[in-house]
């Protein structure tokens, strides 16, 4: 990463899934690839309304929005690889049961599959599960002082905002998997 870039987590917002049963003995953050973004739409997308993060449906579903909110593979990689939600996870319940995929019951795994794979953008995601967030004011105050730190090195400084989704399981023994989308901001005024 650029060391003229400054990290900013924006959100978390959480998802709940379905409970995996295994029927045989048979840290999960991951940081998709910088996606970059006018403030104007990151505004838009995740400020609708001024100060207060949240998202407005109806404007993610207008024409250009999506590449900047999917989870799908022909929009998100990681590190420049296709990102699949869906095998992620399962990898993820793979390794923390330390089982195969096919210990899984038939009827938990379509039910988890099925959950997933109706998740194709952030705004598919329960938004009102926001478990914590900045204003715009705090995002512009952070990146102000960072502008003071850098001033005497005449650097620029890019924000990158982050909005972290948390998968969470009731399955015992199943960690979270922690899906950041980082909001690299091409145009920010100074």
């Amino acid at each position: 990463m650029n060391k003229n870039n400054i990290i900013i987590d924006v959100a978390v917002l959480a998802q709940n899934t379905s409970a995996i049963k295994k029927h045989c003995d048979d840290s999960h953050v991951i940081n998709l690839d910088p996606i970059n973004i006018s403030e104007e739409l990151f505004k838009s997308i995740f400020y609708p309304h001024g100060n207060s993060f949240g998202m407005d449906k109806k404007f993610c579903t207008k024409e250009g929005v999506t590449p900047y909110i999917s989870f799908l593979p022909n929009y998100r990689t990681v590190n420049e690889k296709k990102f699949y939600l869906l095998e992620e996870i399962l990898l993820n319940l793979e390794k923390d049961l330390n089982v195969s995929r096919n210990c899984f019951t038939t009827d938990s795994l379509v039910e988890l599959t099925s959950e997933l794979i109706s998740i194709k953008s952030l705004c598919d995601i329960n938004c009102c599960s926001v478990l914590s967030s900045l204003t715009w004011n705090n995002i512009n105050e952070i990146i102000n002082n960072y502008k003071l730190i850098e001033e005497n090195e005449k650097m620029s400084v890019v924000p990158i905002c982050v909005v972290t989704i948390i998968f969470k399981t009731p399955t015992e023994g199943v960690e979270d998997t922690i899906i950041k989308f980082n909001y690299k901001i091409i145009n920010k005024e100074n």
